[in-house]
This record gives structure tokens, C-alpha cells and sequence, in this order.
């Protein structure tokens, strides 16, 4: 049995990685660290500074979430200030000034069609709830038998049992716990060029056998498994197909919304809306756990017309539309838009694909690819991509390694001279991993 724990007076990474060891469970990753593992004590701008004071360019925003940079003044001061006032106060028999401000400014966002905002913590949560949503949805307008929930391979839609449910791209052991009624159809392959499949012809194909027990599509605009893009032709294809069978069009933005891709939402490079659009990582950037789900005004209004028989929308937490949370979503918005924010991703990102063509040549390097700050180099191995991860961290840049793919997500207010330095790390990283065995 492990002794009583004390807090480490010094700030090393030893110290802290034992005391890690002994006491902290990690999620995704195995459950003990290793020399790796890098214990962030400060951050300022897109650098994280380690317990051994080692500085590290963060090209991987932490979780794909820290979207405008540790230390934004703006934010901070915003959290700060609420919860001085009034941390929280429950939506459910009450409301808060931020939560209602956060939803008007979302509807000022993404109108006219999507007006409606329910709030969550997390992206999973939002994941969840939507989930609920369609399959109530159905239900109310009588058609119960519509539980089908079709999602993409390589998808990641959350952690939580029916989140997981719909992402292809999860735990192998997700089909053990699986609830029924989830559907996986296959992904839109642009990067195969001619050979490959456009997606388009699968979900075509399931929804004309089961578009009457299908309750919705869902979609990401960019996976970020690997950033692949769900092409503009799809997405329009898939409005279509679900408008065709009455069948909800779910985007899940919780990686690309609010500036990832260079747009405000990643929807609208192909100029279509969805019925329910989910948002989470750029929302809070970082600052608190915060998640949006967005949807129209007419799938708001079948909940409260049968407000009666359902009692409305029986789904929420404790903390949805926690105050100080949604003072920091109002924040980071404002920011994004007075910042010239979506420039910089669109400028950054293009300069970043640019400074990577030298790779793509690589016999090792199947693919670079990307939109806006989400980018991917796909190498020919979960190992070589390892390495090159270790290679890059060795020269103070962190980047995250899915599957294959070197995914390089930097926070979007990333500089000129921050892009070629995470750019000249992974071009000789690739030098070095390119002279052995994948």
C-alpha cells in the first residue's frame, strides 16, 4: 500500500513524475509515465515551460484545445472577473447572464438557422446529448423506430458509452460495451486521389435501406484522427441525402469550431449548415471545459410543443452553462474577431503546408495534408511516427502522434517564425527516422 502522500516542495520533474507514479491515473496513454512524460508548470503564448524549466513550442495546443495560447489576458481577466460576481447559477430552474449572452452571440454566429444553444462541459457530454436529441426528436413526431446513428470510419466522437459508440476510431474494446442502434458507413478518401472512394455512394446506399429507422448522420468537417478531410462535395452530399430521408445532419466541430480551419466553423467552406452543430475545444480554449450544442429553431420547437408528453428536453448536468465557463466562451469569441485571429490561421496554415512539400517526397510519407491549423504528415508506421514525435520533443517542439500521422495542431494565434521552426523540426526529424527501419 502506497505511504501517505506529500506535496513535493521542489518543482522537478523527477519529483513530481514519482509522486505522478504513484497516485495520478492517465487517460489515453498507458497507466504509468515515463521519461516522456512532460509535467507543464507555465505556459506564454504557444510555449509550455517544463517542472525543469526545458521551454517547448506546444504544436499540438495540449489537447487540440489550448486554440489561443496559455497566458491570453483577455480570458483569464473575464473567468477572473464572474466568478468574483457569481461563479454559477443552475440553468435548470434559473438562469445566468453569461450562459445567455454565450447563446445569443453563438445564434448571431451560425444564424439564421441554428438559433438554439444547449449547453455541456465537455465534447463527449455534447456528443451524448445530441444523441438524445435526434432519437427524442423522432419520437415526438412519431416515428420511434428512428434510432439509427451513422457515423465515419477512423471518426472520434468522445469517450463516454454512446459517444464512443460512434466512433470507429476508439478503444477496441468499445464494441463490448457498445448500446445498440450505432452504424458505421465508410469515410470519404480524397487522399487516395482516383483510386479512392468519395464516401458519397455508402451513406447513399444505407440511408435508401434504412433512411426510416435512421435518426442522424454525423459528420466531422476535418477528422481530427489524422486530419482528413471530409470534402466540401461530401458534406453537401450528405445535406442532400439526409434532407432526401428526413434524417438529422449532426457536424461535430468540437476540434474545428471556432477558427481551426481558418472559418469561424469548418462547416462553412462548404456552405452547408446543420441541423445540430457541436463545439468544445475552441469555445473554452483551453481556459475551462466548455461545449455547445447548436441547433435549429423548428428541432427546439418539436421539444417544446410536446413539452407536455416529454417534459421538454430531459438531459442536462450540473454544471451546463456554468457562468464563469461561458464568460470565458464570450471572451475567446471576442477575441478571435478582434484579433484578426481567422487571418492568421488561414495564413499560418498555408505557410505550414508550404514549408512541408519537401517531405511529401519522402518514400516513407504517404500523405500531407491539412486545412487551416489542422495538419497531418502520414508516415508509413505507428513507429516511425513515434519517433519522429521523439525526435521533434528532443528539439523542444511537441506534436502528437495518431496512428501513422504526425498531427500538428499549434494554437491559432501561432507566429510566422513559430511555424518554420515547428516545420524545420519535423523536416529533420524526418531526416533522421528516414535513414532506418519504419
Amino acid at each position: 500500500m502506497n505511504a501517505a502522500p506529500t506535496t513535493p516542495t521542489t518543482g522537478g520533474q523527477a519529483d513530481l513524475l514519482s509522486v505522478d507514479a504513484d497516485y495520478l491515473w492517465h487517460p489515453w496513454s498507458p497507466s504509468r509515465v515515463n521519461a516522456e512524460t512532460t509535467v507543464a508548470v507555465s505556459g506564454q503564448g504557444c510555449e509550455v515551460r517544463d517542472a525543469d524549466g526545458h521551454r517547448y513550442l506546444d504544436a499540438r495546443s495540449s489537447g487540440l484545445n489550448a486554440n489561443l495560447g496559455y497566458g491570453c489576458r483577455p480570458v483569464i481577466d473575464a473567468v477572473s472577473e464572474q466568478l468574483s460576481r457569481l461563479m454559477t447559477y443552475d440553468l435548470g430552474e434559473g438562469a445566468n447572464v453569461p450562459a445567455i449572452r454565450l447563446a445569443q452571440r453563438i445564434a448571431e454566429l451560425t444564424g439564421p438557422r441554428l438559433t438554439r444553444t444547449f449547453f455541456c462541459n465537455s465534447g463527449s457530454e455534447a456528443v451524448e446529448a445530441t444523441i438524445r436529441v435526434a432519437r427524442f426528436y423522432h419520437a415526438a413526431l412519431g416515428s420511434p423506430e428512428r434510432n439509427i446513428i451513422v457515423s465515419l470510419d477512423n471518426a472520434y466522437h468522445g469517450a463516454t458509452m454512446a459517444a464512443a459508440a460512434c466512433s470507429a476510431a476508439s478503444s477496441p474494446f468499445a464494441d463490448a460495451v457498445a448500446p445498440p442502434g450505432f452504424v458505421t458507413v465508410p469515410r470519404p478518401v480524397p487522399e487516395a486521389g482516383p483510386s479512392g472512394s468519395d464516401g458519397v455512394e455508402a451513406l447513399r446506399d444505407f440511408l435508401a435501406e434504412n433512411g426510416e429507422r435512421t435518426a442522424a448522420v454525423i459528420v466531422e468537417p476535418v477528422q481530427a484522427r489524422g486530419a482528413y478531410i471530409s470534402p466540401d462535395n461530401y458534406l453537401r452530399a450528405a445535406r442532400e441525402l439526409c434532407d432526401r430521408h428526413g434524417v438529422l445532419l449532426v457536424l461535430d466541430e468540437v476540434t474545428t469550431g471556432f477558427g481551426r480551419t481558418g472559418r469561424m466553423f469548418g462547416y462553412e467552406h462548404a456552405g452547408i449548415p446543420p441541423d445540430v452543430l457541436l463545439t468544445s475545444k475552441g469555445l473554452g480554449a483551453g481556459y475551462v471545459s466548455l461545449a455547445a450544442v447548436t441547433t435549429t429553431e423548428h428541432v427546439f420547437d418539436v421539444f417544446d410543443r410536446n413539452k407536455r408528453e416529454m417534459a421538454g428536453f430531459v438531459h442536462g448536468h450540473t454544471h451546463s452553462g456554468h457562468a464563469a465557463a461561458c464568460a470565458a466562451g464570450l471572451a475567446v469569441i471576442d477575441f478571435i474577431d478582434t484579433e484578426g485571429i481567422l487571418a492568421n490561421v488561414r495564413a499560418r496554415g498555408d505557410q505550414l503546408l508550404d514549408a512541408l512539400a519537401e517531405v511529401h517526397s519522402l518514400p516513407f510519407v504517404h500523405d500531407v495534408r491539412g486545412r487551416g491549423l489542422l495538419v497531418a504528415v502520414e508516415t508509413d508506421s505507428r513507429r516511425r511516427a513515434s519517433r519522429m514525435r521523439r525526435h521533434m520533443r528532443a528539439a523542444g517542439v511537441l506534436v502528437r502522434r495518431v496512428g501513422p500521422n504526425v498531427l500538428l495542431a499549434p494554437p491559432l494565434v501561432v507566429t510566422s517564425s513559430e511555424i518554420d521552426r515547428i516545420a524545420t523540426s519535423l523536416v529533420a526529424a524526418a531526416g533522421v527516422v528516414g535513414t532506418g527501419p519504419g
